[in-house]
């Protein structure tokens, strides 16, 4: 194999590795959204939709080698006008929490 042969190889399997993260990304983001609609939608909130953005994201130790922990944050409006916030843990594209500091104090929700 010649110089170039070599150079590109690796190139193209960083850039497939990177394609897959970003559509995995997206598809959590995705997944984040439509539970925090529905959690909002049970509780009788608004949730303010452009909000859902990803707070972190960190990798540990599970079950199957590592795992790639999200946690989101959104914001929603319980009364028409004030904005409260609120978080969703997921692993993977696997939601374990919701939470939100609701009018009446915490309300959290496990989702296993």
């Amino acid at each position: 194999m010649n110089e170039t042969g070599a150079s590109v190889i690796p190139a193209l399997l960083l850039l497939g590795a990177l394609g897959l993260w970003w559509h995995a990304s997206v598809q959590a983001l995705d997944r984040a959204r439509q539970i925090a609609r529905k959690f909002c939608q049970r509780q009788q909130w608004q949730l303010l939709d452009q909000t859902v953005s990803v707070q972190s994201t960190y990798a540990r130790r599970g079950g199957f080698g590592l795992e790639l922990v999200r946690r989101y944050r959104f914001d929603f409006c319980p009364d028409g006008s004030s904005r409260m916030p609120g978080g969703v843990l997921m692993l993977g594209s696997h939601p374990l929490r919701i939470w939100a500091d609701g009018p009446d104090g915490k309300v959290v929700e496990e989702l296993d």
